[in-house]
């Protein structure tokens, strides 16, 4: 079982919402690169290791969750398969940039905060994903006019499914293919 921080520090994705999640990525999964930003207990990256994900790097600033993270690996015997980076998020750009390319980023930043809007439009994603490369995002739902889609897309991208569960708000990028919005 999935060990994760106790309190407050970080907001575990519910199972409900982190099937949802993978469900959708289910096909693109098997050997391929994911990026786990702000990975609190490393569930969603860890998830994608099971369902045949070949490798994941985990980004996560609190050491005491990365303590979490790299129990959870050692639990389920995975060290072959996974890297830790404890860095902010500010960061880390640099250390990435050296990894070869993911086929996914999943990203679940603190509720509110702007981590969004600030990856999706200030980040080179083109240069850290491959040419199929998508981006996965769960933020807080975003509501009032002109919030339905989620967080606009980063160059080169488009808005393929947005899903709401809750106060949450799934919304999956691909690069340059017509946007298609599920409701």
């Amino acid at each position: 079982m999935i060990q994760s921080l106790p309190g407050t520090e970080t907001r575990p994705t519910t199972e409900r919402l982190r099937q949802a999640w993978l469900n959708c990525l289910q096909m693109g999964l098997h050997d391929s690169r994911v990026l786990d930003l702000f990975s609190g207990s490393g569930a969603l990256g860890l998830e994608a290791l099971s369902r045949g994900a070949a490798f994941v790097v985990f980004v996560e600033s609190n050491p005491k969750a990365a303590a979490v993270i790299q129990q959870n690996i050692k639990t389920l015997g995975v060290q072959d398969q996974a890297k830790i980076i404890i860095k902010k998020i500010e960061s880390v750009l640099p250390e990435l940039s050296k990894e070869p390319p993911f086929d996914f980023i999943l990203m679940d930043p603190p509720y509110n905060e702007g981590y969004e809007e600030k990856v999706l439009q200030t980040w080179p994603l083109q240069d850290l994903l491959t040419e199929k490369g998508k981006i996965c995002v769960e933020s807080a739902r975003q509501k009032g006019p002109g919030k339905e889609g989620g967080y606009a897309a980063p160059p080169e991208f488009k808005i393929t499914r947005d899903e709401r569960y809750g106060d949450s708000q799934l919304t999956f990028y691909e690069r340059g293919i017509p946007a298609v919005l599920k409701e």
